[in-house]
C-alpha cells in the first residue's frame, strides 16, 4: 500500500471516528442525565461503587488488549497469514486465563471489600450483591472480546467500530427509558439490561469477525514464545498504567491533605474539560496507531518516524486550536456550566488543557516503544521520571506552596518525559532524536507562541463578556489555523491535511 494510500485511509479512519465521537459524546451527555434522574442518586451512587469494585482489575486487561492487539497489527504488517492465526489464538488463550483470575480475585476480594468497607445502606445489600455479580458477567465478555476488537483496530476498520459504538450507545439510550418507566428495582434492571447490551455487541463482533477476518476463531491454542512475550509487554505496559494512576490519584491526595476536599473538587471540575479536548486527539491518533505498528513489522523505519512525528504534532495543534479559546475563556466557560465557580478552577483549567496536549504528543511514542516489543529499558528511564510529579509537588507545598504547583509540576515533568520516551527510542525504533526536537518540539513551542499573540491581545482590551468570546474564539481560529499552516507543518503535511479536510467537509472541494 502506498503512502498515497495510507494517508487516504488515516483520513477516512479519521473522520469515521469524529462522527463516532460527536454521535456518542451527545447522547452520553443526555442519558447520564436521565439515568441520575431515573436511578437517584443512592442507586447510582451504588452502581458506581460496586462497578468500580469490579473494574478495579481493568489495569490489567487493558495492558493485555494493548498487547494483543500489537502482535495481530505486527503480523498484518508481515501478511503472513498463518503467523496471524497463531497469534490470534494465542490472543484468545490469554484473555480466557486472564478472565479466570480476575473471577477469582473479584469474587473473593472484591466481595470481601464490599461486603466490609462499601458504604452501602443495609437495605440495598441484596441488590448491590446482584448488581456486583452482573458487573461481573459484564467485564468478563469484555475480556474475552479484546481479540476480535483488537483484530476491527489492526485491520482498521474503523467504520465498523464507530457502527459498533453508535449501536452500543442507542441501546443505552432506550435502557434510560425502559428504566425510567419500570416499577421494579431500577438498580437491578439497569445492570441486566447494561449486561444484555454488552452480551448483544459481543456476538455482533463475533459474527463481523468471524465473517471478515479469517484468522478471527474462538479457539484456545499454545505457543510459549508467543505468550511469554504478550505477557511481558502486558506487564510493562501495564507498570507504566499504574505509575499514572500513582502520580494522578497522589496529586489527588495532596491537594487533599493540605487544601481539603474543596479544593479537590475545583481540580476535578477543571480536569474535564482537559479529558474532553482529549476526544479531539485520541481519535486521530487511534486511526494513525496501526500505520505505525505496521510500518515497524515492515522494518520501513522512515515511514514510521514520519507517521509519529505527524501524529504527534497534529494531536497537539488539534487540541491547540480549542485550547487557546478555553484558555482565555476558562472563567466565562465555567460559569456558564457552574453559575458558581470554584476558586482556583480556572488555573487548574489552563494548566490541564496544556497538561493534555503534551499527554498527547507522548502517545505516538508509547505506540512506537509498543510496537518494538520490549519496554523493560523504556520504562525504568520513563516511570521513574513521571512517578516525580508527587514528591516533588509534596516538597513545593511544604514550602508554602499555591495549589496549582501540582499542576505545574506536572506540566513540566510532562515535558520532560516527551523528551526521554523520544531519547529511549533511538535504539529501540532507529528515531533521530534530534530530528524530533527539530520537526515535532520546536514547531510546537513556535506556533504556541505565535497563535496566543493575538488571542492574547483581545483578551487584554475587551472586557469579559459573550461578545469579547466571539470575536476571541475567532481571532483564536485564525491566528491558530494561520500560526500551523505557515510555522507548523511542511508542505507535504499541507496536502495530507487538506486530504483529511476533504474527506470529512465535503464542500471544502469546492
Amino acid at each position: 500500500m502506498t503512502t498515497s494510500e495510507n494517508n487516504k485511509r488515516i483520513a477516512k479512519n479519521t473522520a469515521l471516528l469524529y462522527v463516532r465521537m460527536l454521535f456518542t459524546m451527545g447522547v452520553g451527555f443526555y442519558t447520564s442525565r436521565i439515568i441520575l434522574d431515573a436511578l437517584g442518586f443512592v442507586d447510582y451512587g451504588i452502581y458506581n461503587v460496586v462497578g468500580g469494585i469490579v473494574s478495579t482489575l481493568s489495569v490489567l486487561n487493558g495492558s493485555m488488549a494493548g498487547a494483543t492487539q500489537r502482535w495481530i497489527t505486527i503480523a498484518l504488517g508481515k501478511e503472513n497469514l498463518e503467523y496471524l492465526k497463531k497469534v490470534f489464538t494465542i490472543g484468545v488463550t490469554a484473555q480466557v486465563i486472564i478472565g479466570i483470575l480476575v473471577l477469582i480475585i473479584i469474587e473473593t476480594l472484591g466481595l470481601w471489600y464490599l461486603y466490609h468497607y462499601a458504604v452501602i445502606p443495609e437495605d440495598r445489600m441484596i441488590a448491590s450483591f446482584w448488581v456486583f455479580q452482573i458487573s461481573v458477567f459484564t467485564m468478563l465478555l469484555s475480556i474475552l472480546n479484546v481479540p476480535f476488537m483488537g483484530a476491527i483496530m489492526a485491520h482498521e476498520k474503523m467504520g465498523a467500530f464507530a457502527v459498533f459504538s453508535i449501536v452500543d450507545v442507542v441501546m443505552k439510550l432506550v435502557i434510560c427509558y425502559a428504566v425510567y418507566i419500570t416499577t421494579t428495582d431500577k438498580l437491578i434492571l439497569y445492570a441486566l439490561l447494561l449486561m444484555l447490551t454488552y452480551l448483544i455487541n459481543f456476538f455482533i463482533q463475533q459474527i463481523y469477525c468471524y465473517k471478515k477476518f479469517e484468522e478471527a476463531r474462538f479457539k484456545m491454542g499454545w505457543d510459549k514464545d508467543i505468550l511469554k512475550q504478550m505477557w511481558s509487554l502486558a506487564f510493562w505496559s501495564m507498570s507504566g498504567n499504574i505509575a499514572y494512576i500513582g502520580y494522578t490519584q497522589g496529586i489527588t491526595l495532596l491537594i487533599n491533605l493540605f487544601f481539603g476536599p474543596a479544593m479537590n473538587a475545583a481540580a476535578s471540575i477543571a480536569s474535564q474539560a482537559g479529558n474532553i479536548i482529549n476526544q479531539f486527539s485520541s481519535n486521530f491518533q487511534t486511526a494513525m496507531n496501526p500505520q505505525i505498528t505496521k510500518n515497524y513489522a515492515k522494518s520501513q523505519f522512515k515511514d514510521m518516524h514520519d507517521l509519529v512525528f505527524r501524529s504527534a504534532k497534529f494531536s497537539y495543534f488539534l487540541m491547540l486550536i480549542f485550547v487557546v479559546p478555553l484558555f482565555f475563556e476558562a472563567n466565562l466557560l465555567l460559569s456558564l456550566w457552574l453559575k458558581e465557580v470554584p476558586e482556583h478552577s480556572v488555573y487548574f483549567m489552563r494548566l490541564g488543557l496544556f497538561i493534555s496536549m503534551f499527554m498527547a504528543v507522548r502517545n505516538p511514542l508509547i505506540v512506537s516503544a509498543q510496537a518494538h516489543g520490549d519496554l523493560k529499558k523504556y520504562q525504568f528511564v520513563v516511570i521513574p521520571i513521571l512517578l516525580l510529579v508527587t514528591p516533588v509537588s509534596y516538597v513545593i507545598l511544604k514550602l508554602d506552596g499555591i495549589p496549582e504547583t501540582t499542576s505545574y509540576v506536572m506540566l513540566v515533568i510532562i515535558i520532560i518525559a516527551v523528551f526521554a520516551s523520544a531519547y529511549m527510542l533511538r535504539n529501540m525504533v532507529h528515531l533521530d532524536f534530534m530530528d524530533f526536537v527539530k520537526r515535532v518540539m520546536l514547531k510546537i513551542f513556535l506556533v504556541t507562541i505565535a497563535a496566543f499573540l493575538l488571542p492574547a491581545m483581545v483578551y487584554v482590551l475587551m472586557d469579559e463578556g459573550f461578545l469579547r468570546f466571539l470575536i476571541l474564539g475567532s481571532v483564536a481560529f485564525l491566528s491558530c489555523t494561520i500560526s500551523i499552516f505557515r510555522i507548523g507543518l511542511t508542505s507535504s503535511e499541507r496536502i495530507f491535511v487538506v486530504n483529511m479536510l476533504k474527506s470529512k467537509l465535503p464542500f471544502f472541494k469546492k
